[in-house]
């Protein structure tokens, strides 16, 4: 009977053990299965990564006068510039030389991509000279460029249904420049340090959506001046010289709210009309923001005074930034063997005390 019940233990033991590991033998598995070259599921994905390692082909300055099909024909770009099968120029380094801008597309309403470039050392003297400049141009997604180093990062003259996305801008003049244009994405770009006006810059531009963004340590955070109908949300607005969120000169019915502002030397100013600086139900963080939260609902009990001649507020500011300062989610996999580890002993303790109360039992 004892080396029946030894026995009984060591199983459950070893269950429990068993148990604790799981999720690690379980990361491990999908990282094998996931990388496995044998399998030809997968082979896609070490195509996919085998490319993104490959060094960068340096390149001379581009400019594309609505002659898309002559720059393919050259070997710049891929694609058919249709929806599904954009223009694709992709993964060049281009040095500017100083003068006039690194890549220039004009004239343009085919659907194109330029994505995965480095740009830099674009020319000094006008509007256009940047590292990226569009105009009168639509349907472009500018994706995940580096440009550093310019007069402007982008600029865009007379377009619309242009997205720029994920693009890191630093240590330009301007970052991003808005001219005449509508219905627009300014989404998820950093930009910083940037020595000139703005991170982000629209001038008489309308209906353009500008959110996730990261804008920190320029003069001007964003910058609106004669636009209107624009919506500004979610950005992440700090350490900027003289105002997170400027609107001047008739900058009018903007919408601004889920903003975190921090530490700019004026969070806010706003000299137009009749913009809201909250969706109704919440408006935006700001980090000198005095007042209380008596009922405990994340809003604050009483306005938030915005800098201006537009006398505007904040109706219902938020008493914590509401962007999340860490991306991904889900739980740490450090954690999940934690809890596994936890769990298995707690199995091992319970299994081994109903063996020991079931023994005693028996004696009795």
């Amino acid at each position: 009977m004892k080396s029946n019940a030894k026995s009984k233990i060591i199983i459950l033991i070893t269950l429990g053990i068993l148990f604790a590991l799981l999720p690690i033998f379980t990361t491990n598995l999908s990282f094998i299965m996931g990388n496995s070259n044998k399998s030809s599921d997968y082979s896609a994905d070490f195509k996919l990564d085998n490319k993104n390692l490959k060094i960068s082909a340096v390149s001379g300055k581009i400019h594309i006068d609505n002659n898309w099909s002559e720059t393919k024909a050259a070997g710049i770009c891929t694609g058919n510039g249709t929806y599904s099968e954009p223009y694709i120029i992709e993964d060049l380094v281009i040095d500017g030389g100083g003068s006039g801008s690194c890549v220039m597309i004009g004239n343009s309403d085919v659907y194109f991509k330029i994505e995965i470039c480095t740009l830099y050392n674009s020319g000094n003297k006008s509007a256009i000279d940047a590292g990226i400049t569009l105009i009168n141009t639509s349907n472009g997604k500018l994706i995940n460029n580096k440009l550093n180093n310019n007069y402007i990062g982008i600029s865009i003259g007379l377009g619309t249904n242009n997205t720029i996305s994920g693009n890191d801008l630093s240590n330009n003049v301007v970052g991003i420049l808005l001219i005449n244009i509508n219905n627009n994405s300014i989404l998820g770009n950093t930009v910083n340090y940037n020595t000139g006006d703005s991170g982000i810059f629209l001038f008489n531009s309308y209906n353009n959506i500008v959110s996730g963004n990261t804008v920190n340590n320029n003069l001007r955070g964003i910058f609106l001046w004669s636009a209107y109908n624009n919506i500004i949300s979610e950005n992440t607005i700090y350490n900027n010289a003289e105002s997170g969120i400027n609107m001047v000169n008739y900058s009018n019915g903007n919408k601004i709210y889920f903003n975190c502002l921090t530490n700019n030397t004026d969070n806010a100013l706003d000299n137009g009309l009749y913009n809201h600086w909250d969706n109704g139900i919440k408006g935006n963080y700001w980090a000198d923001y005095t007042g209380l939260d008596t009922d405990g609902d994340g809003i604050g009990d009483v306005p938030y005074n915005i800098t201006g001649s537009a006398g505007s507020q904040d109706n219902f500011p938020l008493m914590k930034c509401p962007i999340s300062a860490q991306g991904g989610g889900g739980i740490p996999i450090e954690l999940i063997i934690l809890i596994s580890v936890i769990s298995g002993g707690a199995v091992i303790g319970v299994a081994t005390l109903l063996l020991i109360i079931r023994k005693r039992k028996r004696i009795e």
